[in-house]
């Protein structure tokens, strides 16, 4: 009876060692496509779901936007640098331990760190872990979830959308086409 304990636990241990395999071969991908597709500057506008964060912030429901990106340190991390109708943010996107993360600096005081969740057909998905963010859900506002849309047939265009939570819990969107600048 021991040994028909044993093989459905080395079973399980096994599909969860690949599944880490896969994950980080998912994120090795994930960043070699984004440092080949994004490097250099593109431009669109954003559209900003309305509500009542665009009053506090003094915006409107399109931001011209910028979005720079570089590949820094020995080829290890991707540096993104925003500007959206004057505010400036930076995030950084670096793989540790097998998963791809992003790590944001944001206008609202906070670094949310976000993982890869998905990437199927130059598709990046990410979603914060507020955990690992030193956020609190019903706290704290914060964005928390990114979408890369890349499109390897044009890398001189691509879709970037993000989500944020406030803290009764509602969210307010953005989403942009960007094109290459240069």
């Amino acid at each position: 009876m021991h040994k028909q304990v044993i093989f459905p636990v080395v079973a399980i241990a096994l599909l969860f060692a690949s599944s880490s395999v896969v994950n980080a071969q998912v994120s090795d991908e994930a960043f070699d496509q984004m440092s080949s597709l994004l490097a250099g500057e593109l431009a669109g506008t954003l559209h900003v779901s309305e509500g009542e964060h665009l009053e506090r912030l003094g915006s409107n429901a399109e931001q011209a936007l910028t979005l720079n990106y570089s590949v820094r340190s020995g080829g290890s991390s991707i540096l993104e640098l925003s500007n959206s109708n004057g505010i400036e943010m930076v995030t950084s996107f670096n793989k540790q331990e097998g998963t791809l993360l992003a790590t944001h600096y944001c206008v609202l005081q906070n670094k949310p760190v976000a993982t890869l969740d998905s990437s199927i057909d130059g598709i990046l998905s990410f979603t914060t872990d507020v955990a690992r963010s030193g956020l609190q859900a019903g706290r704290d506002e914060y964005v928390s979830s990114w979408r890369l849309s890349l499109e390897p047939e044009n890398p001189n265009q691509f879709v970037y959308e993000y989500t944020v939570t406030r803290p009764d819990m509602t969210k307010w969107m953005a989403k942009a086409t960007l094109s290459r600048v240069n």
